[in-house]
């Protein structure tokens, strides 16, 4: 499968998700495994997954790689699957244990 993502994209998506949206990377990490997490940053994006870096309460680091539901077409469809896993992650955070 092509990346649908050239560098350019890639970077902007990054530095967005990092400079405006460190809550929502959060979330995501804490949904997806990295329950003790205290930061996070998006590393990586490609047409399968994208992929954080939890800062754990401990100190230590754990990389997080949340797969979307459908593949990415392009930029746009980036932007979609980044709000799915964010509204999912949201939801299973506020569900009762």
């Amino acid at each position: 499968m092509t990346d649908p993502l050239d560098d350019n994209a890639r970077r902007a998506i990054l530095r967005h998700m990092n400079g405006d949206h460190g809550t929502d990377n959060l979330v995501i990490v804490r949904a997806n495994g990295a329950a003790t997490a205290v930061a996070a940053t998006m590393t990586e994006i490609d047409a399968i997954a994208g992929v954080w870096i939890a800062q754990l309460d401990d100190g230590a680091e754990e990389q997080v790689i949340v797969p979307w539901s459908t593949p990415l077409t392009d930029r746009r469809s980036a932007r979609v699957q980044i709000v799915e896993v964010h509204s999912a992650a949201q939801a299973r955070l506020s569900e009762p244990s």
